[in-house]
């Protein structure tokens, strides 16, 4: 086995592809950094946020078991209909606008969601596109 000395341009070429490798490393460890620096972020506001929805729940439920029964203290006896009265109404209205908050939770989330699949794509073809170039060099 006889060693040759390296030729000057496959020293360059080795160089460059080294050079290359280092910034690809560099790069991608720099992502995984800030990936998992959010991720830690992340989970602990989605466990506030899921703490304050639940707390946000009981809360509702609270405000409609009071209103209730105020409901069934001022009914008369006599009266069946109940459709009428300011408190059933306050009850409908409590229940109308806690619909219409649950709907814009869920469209906030479907929005972090489909922020989240762009992102993805974007990142997908930034990717596709270094690889192109990395090998066109």
């Amino acid at each position: 086995f006889i060693d040759f000395p390296s030729v000057p341009c496959q020293r360059g070429i080795s160089s460059r592809l080294t050079d290359t490798s280092l910034l690809q490393i560099k790069t991608c460890n720099s992502w995984k950094k800030k990936y998992f620096e959010t991720k830690k972020i992340t989970a602990s506001l989605e466990e506030v946020l899921t703490k304050l929805q639940e707390d946000l729940e009981l809360h509702y439920k609270k405000l409609l078991l009071q209103l209730e029964a105020r409901e069934i203290k001022m009914r008369p006896r006599n009266l069946a209909n109940i459709s009428d009265s300011k408190n059933y109404l306050i009850i409908q209205i409590t229940e109308v606008q806690h619909a219409i908050d649950q709907l814009k939770r869920k469209l906030d989330t479907d929005k972090m969601k489909l922020l989240e699949v762009k992102m993805r794509k974007q990142a997908v073809s930034d990717l596709q596109t270094l690889k192109a170039e990395l090998t066109w060099k």
